[in-house]
């Protein structure tokens, strides 16, 4: 017998005031860009790297990998503390760990020193992204709170991306560790907004009205591999992009102005999102991101010209936010009790941590950027083809869940 997720419509309170506090919202997404941070300007970091520190493509890779891999492990911490621990302490833990080992990347840069100091620093950042998520997984409005996340992560992102060859250009590689200690330094006044412990009754019995039909595990658990394979999209393409870009001859300014409009574009697209998810529902238009995703990424496989690079960078930016937020949306539309979209960092981090790796591979093996888009497309279509698995069950046990918005 299949072990099964809860009753559909098995649902929250109806109003916490304490959870829902617009205070306490704030504070879970400024905990979670901020523990983010590194990822959002890994373009940068790793050019960074490259050029200041003089790694080649293959130490580049595991320096990436050792940031996102530092997330992976934080996400299964987290997850197997926070309901166990007062959240506003474990988000101080993670910002002290980040704060250490940001500073401390100053003081260590030979390569297999920095390599742990970025293993500590990702752990740290993990903790404060997992704990926001899961901060966020417990309100009442996750779908409308989880867009106010990701319109905050595209904007932070424009930000960073602008201001890393500025602070590059005055202090080198440091500019870019000593920011992120300071951006940790000031989450440290969120803190005290944080909602400190999963309320009693959050998931309370559904209604006779709001109950469904028992929906199998396999459902949850295949979106979560989706989800993973859809980062290694993102670990592959995002870590190198800025490389791919010089390797083609396009300009520092350009490549640096691009990735900054690219994700300024996206802004609308939390506004389009909503609009697109009211029409043909969330199934519909992840899946449609997601083959526009894989689409992008063969153009660029096949040439990066400034054309194609700015088409690649603007079609990346707007994909990667729509399937973001339907992911979550989906996820949450099939597990209302958000155990499962309390493990989607741990799933983004796995991959993120095997990307970049394998992308630096098959450079070192003389491939060339192609071979990394093919593999970031080839991700994209492997999640694709999950999600269809998941909608095509949906229509068959709970139709009007397969296309909600």
């Amino acid at each position: 017998m299949k072990p099964q997720t809860p009753v559909l419509g098995e649902a929250r309170a109806p109003r916490r005031l304490d959870v829902d506090a617009p205070l306490a919202i704030a504070a879970a997404v400024a905990i979670t860009f901020v523990g983010n941070a590194v990822v959002m300007g890994m373009p940068l970091m790793v050019g960074a790297l490259a050029d200041f520190l003089h790694f080649d493509e293959q130490q580049v890779g595991w320096l990436a990998s050792a940031d996102l891999g530092g997330m992976f492990l934080a996400s299964l911490f987290t997850a197997a503390l926070v309901s166990r621990l007062n959240r506003r302490h474990l988000a101080l833990f993670g910002i002290l760990v980040a704060i250490a080992g940001n500073y401390l990347s100053t003081q260590h840069q030979d390569y297999e020193s920095l390599l742990a100091m970025r293993v500590l620093a990702g752990f740290g950042g993990g903790i404060c992204y997992s704990t926001g998520i899961a901060c966020l997984a417990i309100t009442t409005h996750t779908g409308r709170n989880f867009s106010i996340m990701m319109f905050g992560l595209v904007a932070i992102n424009a930000i960073e991306l602008y201001t890393i060859p500025h602070l590059t250009a005055a202090w080198g590689i440091d500019g870019i560790f000593l920011a992120f200690c300071l951006a940790f330094v000031l989450c440290l006044g969120v803190i005290p907004a944080l909602y400190p412990r999963t309320p009693a009754g959050a998931a309370p019995q559904a209604t006779r009205e709001e109950a469904g039909p028992r929906l199998p595990i396999s459902l949850p658990l295949t979106c979560l591999a989706a989800v993973a394979c859809f980062y290694l999209t993102i670990g592959s393409f995002w870590a190198f992009i800025e490389r791919a870009g010089v390797d083609a001859g396009l300009g520092d300014a350009f490549i640096a102005n691009v990735l900054t409009l690219g994700n300024v574009f996206t802004l609308a697209g939390c506004v389009a999102a909503v609009w697109l998810s009211n029409r043909g529902g969330q199934s519909r238009v992840l899946m449609a991101a997601l083959l526009g995703m894989g689409g992008v990424l063969a153009l660029l496989a096949l040439e990066i010209s400034a054309a194609t690079f700015v088409i690649g960078t603007f079609g990346f930016c707007i994909a990667w936010l729509f399937t973001d937020i339907f992911q979550l949306g989906t996820l949450s539309h099939i597990d209302r009790s958000g155990r499962f979209a309390a493990l989607v960092p741990a799933a983004q981090g796995l991959a993120q941590t095997i990307a970049p790796a394998l992308a630096g591979f098959l450079l070192s093996r003389q491939l060339g950027y192609a071979a990394v888009m093919w593999l970031g497309a080839a991700g994209s279509l492997a999640a694709l083809g999950l999600y269809v698995l998941v909608y095509a069950r949906l229509r068959r046990l709970a139709p009007a869940l397969a296309d909600a918005a």
